[in-house]
């Protein structure tokens, strides 16, 4: 009976803890920990997850072995003094130190103005000279001039000549879409042309030709952004050359005269971006044309009127396709027809550095009484004119090995109808002799192959250029065109050893070409020239050139020999 009221006491203090827990088991809702279902955590035992680079951690997030670099709370820290410091340098290393370099982006000083003066063999003087300068941000104007003129190098001044032309140009941003130019050129040309055979007796002066011209062009433009935007284009030229041959014989006279053109253009261009990415149309049509003055002749006209659609779309990144449809309407002083002009261009990036190319085209054109004169300088002065039909198909490859170097070739073919050649007239004084030369029309097969290369072997320090090629240019009636090489080749290289001084050098190799005039072929020849310049400050330079290194004698036409070996130098002034 003593151990009742210890049992009663022990009932009476558990009794609160046994209701308690029995209400915590009976319900949850009244409790703040989620509930844990056993089988979560039987499931969660049996899981496995395999995360590469990621180590396994305890299911709590709890590494019972942290990573804790302790501190030793009684370190004495390293106390050096200045003396201690310095005591194992050398003296040498005590000094300052060298400051670190300065890598400043800069931008290369425009140049406003360009002078280039020198003199060359057989009295041979010369200027090229530009100049720039900008009204304000939006408005500028740009000019160049070039002079070069020589005493002869045959005797009674055969040879000498003056070539001059000027070329300006003002140009304005009227607003962010609209910009506005005008374009200016002047020519005064004077060449003393060479005695025709078997004549020099009978001429009292060397014969002399001379030109004059003027261009003007007006050009308006409106840009909406790199797709869409318009062009439109007005302007006009006039252009006069004059002969004379003095002599006592009537024939010889005859072969004075003087030819005046007077020619117009304009044209306009629409250019707007298609419902697909990189796809691109534009429309264009244009209108030139002239009249020239014979003074053996009455006036004749010539006109070219086109219109063209143009499509362009890149597919998938690699294949470029450029197509055209136009028609065209030519008239000249022989025939007015209406032509069809298509173009097809199909540019392939067959892989890395790999480009394949080719195209096709019909068109038609007119070239001018100027355009003839300042080919070929001894001309005379009964040039008529012929529009000339192209059909054409051209392939080529380029292969890019790396950035700066580049190996090309391909092929080419024209069938041209009206293709105009150059052939020497011959007139009757007692005997038959040959004079100046003529322009002739008739129809013409081409067929060429080139390949080339340019590298870059050196960046800004040396890179060079080559081009070889070989034609068969043929006449329909028969025999190879005049004055057409049928093998040549092209070179060029520069070495630029220090930023002041660039040596450059360049060779030109011509094939044999048919002259009838010489009942044969002119005679292949090979042309090696050099030159060298070097800038003294930002201001000064020099400069000096040869031309014709190895005195070959040669002729461009037949009856004119060309200049041997020639010697330049020369100031360059920069501001």
């Amino acid at each position: 009976m003593k151990s009742t009221p210890l049992f009663t006491s022990l009932f009476v203090l558990l009794l609160p803890v046994l209701v308690f827990a029995q209400d915590g088991q009976g319900g949850n809702q009244g409790s703040l920990l989620p509930e844990i279902n056993p089988q979560d955590i039987e499931i969660r035992s049996e899981f496995q997850a395999s995360f590469p680079g990621l180590r396994r951690q305890p299911i709590l997030g709890f590494n019972p072995k942290p990573r804790v670099y302790q501190v030793d709370p009684n370190r004495m820290p390293f106390m050096e003094s200045r003396e201690d410091a310095v005591a194992d340098i050398s003296i040498t290393q005590l000094g300052r130190p060298e400051p670190p370099t300065r890598s400043l982006l800069s931008y290369p000083a425009r140049t406003n103005g360009y002078l280039r003066a020198g003199f060359g063999s057989y009295i041979t003087p010369m200027i090229e000279a530009y100049g720039y300068h900008a009204f304000n941000e939006n408005r500028g104007l740009t000019g160049n001039l070039n002079v070069r003129s020589s005493e002869g190098h045959l005797s009674d001044d055969q040879g000498g000549f003056r070539y001059m032309d000027f070329n300006a140009r003002y140009f304005e941003k009227i607003n962010e879409k609209w910009r506005f130019s005008v374009d200016v050129k002047a020519q005064a040309d004077q060449n003393f042309m060479f005695y025709p055979e078997n004549t020099a007796p009978g001429f009292n002066e060397t014969p002399e030709k001379e030109y004059l011209g003027a261009y003007g062009k007006m050009t308006v433009q409106k840009i909406n952004n790199a797709f869409s935007g318009m062009k439109y284009s007005l302007g006009g030229s006039i252009f006069d050359t004059e002969l004379t041959a003095k002599s006592a014989s009537v024939p010889l006279r005859a072969l004075s005269g003087e030819l005046n053109e007077k020619a117009y253009f304009a044209g306009f261009k629409i250019y707007w971006p298609g419902n697909r990415q990189y796809e691109t149309f534009d429309v264009s049509g244009g209108i030139k044309g002239g009249t020239y003055d014979l003074s053996s002749a009455p006036n004749e006209d010539w006109m070219l009127l086109n219109a063209d659609f143009t499509y362009e779309r890149l597919f998938n990144f690699t294949t470029r396709v450029n197509g055209k449809a136009g028609v065209a309407y030519v008239s000249d002083a022989f025939s007015d027809k209406v032509y069809f002009s298509p173009e097809v261009e199909i540019t392939h990036y067959l892989a890395q550095g790999l480009q394949l190319q080719g195209r096709a085209y019909a068109t038609p054109e007119v070239q001018s009484v100027q355009d003839y004169h300042e080919f070929n300088r001894f001309l005379n002065t009964n040039t008529q004119l012929r529009h000339t039909y192209t059909l054409g198909a051209e392939a080529e490859a380029q292969f890019q090995l790396i950035e700066g170097n580049r190996i090309f070739g391909g092929v080419r073919y024209q069938h041209a109808q009206n293709f105009a050649y150059y052939q020497r007239d011959s007139i009757l004084s007692g005997i038959r002799f040959n004079t100046f030369y003529d322009v002739n029309y008739g129809d013409a097969n081409i067929f060429e192959l080139y390949a080339g290369a340019s590298h870059q072997l050196v960046p800004n320090k040396f890179w060079a250029d080559a081009k070889v090629y070989a034609r068969s240019p043929k006449l329909s009636s028969g025999g190879n065109i005049p004055y057409e090489e049928r093998l040549g080749l092209e070179a060029g290289v520069s070495f630029r050893p220090v930023k002041e001084l660039t040596i450059n050098s360049w060779a030109e190799y011509i094939g044999k070409r048919r002259a009838p005039a010489e009942n044969g072929d002119l005679d292949a020849f090979f042309l090696l020239s050099a030159g060298a310049e070097y800038q003294i400050n930002d201001t000064f330079g020099v400069f000096g050139k040869m031309l014709n290194i190895l005195d070959n004698e040669y002729a461009v036409w037949s009856g004119y020999p060309e200049r041997p070996l020639q010697i330049f130098g020369g100031l360059t002034v920069k501001f």
